[in-house]
């Protein structure tokens, strides 16, 4: 890196040989998504908001800032305006980050035994009814099995038959 007249400025070449300027800065978490990962800095010397994403984040563990946060930050221009390179706490420590963490998706699927046809208590091999016989799901006759189930067919012609007499 070769220094540049100003004081606390690098100019600095990337591996597609482009130019930027990269600078120590101080500001504030404007605000931080941390489901997405990526929020805003404004800045304390009134230069437009600094654009961050978690992966320059300098902090242990989940990083994330928090709003209102002090922060040094270097940054560097890119097509769409100033974006942070480097983000730490206040003379360099780590960031404080924020208490908020990503909601955590639920998962919609239900757990059926196939012994005893609970839904969501448990599974077969922790079932404690025993051995049951085997029966169809559909309608738990214990004569045939759901492949052969008369309900399931009377169920899916009467579909079919409904699609017939709609009209298009």
């Amino acid at each position: 890196m070769e220094s540049t007249a100003g004081q606390g400025q690098d100019r600095s070449t990337d591996c597609s040989g482009n130019s930027s300027i990269t600078s120590r800065k101080r500001g504030r978490c404007k605000w931080f998504n941390v489901t997405k990962g990526w929020g805003f800095i404004t800045l304390h010397d009134g230069s437009p908001d600094v654009f961050v994403h978690q992966s320059v984040i300098r902090m242990n563990g989940f990083r994330n800032l928090a709003e209102g946060e002090e922060v040094e930050l270097e940054t560097k221009y890119a097509d769409k305006g100033a974006e942070a390179t480097i983000v730490t706490g206040p003379g360099g420590t780590e960031c404080r980050g924020s208490h908020r963490q990503p909601r955590k998706q639920m998962k919609s699927k239900r757990i059926r035994c196939y012994n005893c046809g609970v839904v969501g208590s448990h599974i077969a091999p922790k079932c404690t009814v025993g051995p049951q016989p085997k029966r169809c799901h559909q309608c738990k006759s214990e004569e045939h099995l759901i492949s052969d189930c008369p309900s399931k067919f009377r169920n899916r012609s009467i579909k079919t038959e409904r699609k017939v007499d709609e009209p298009s």
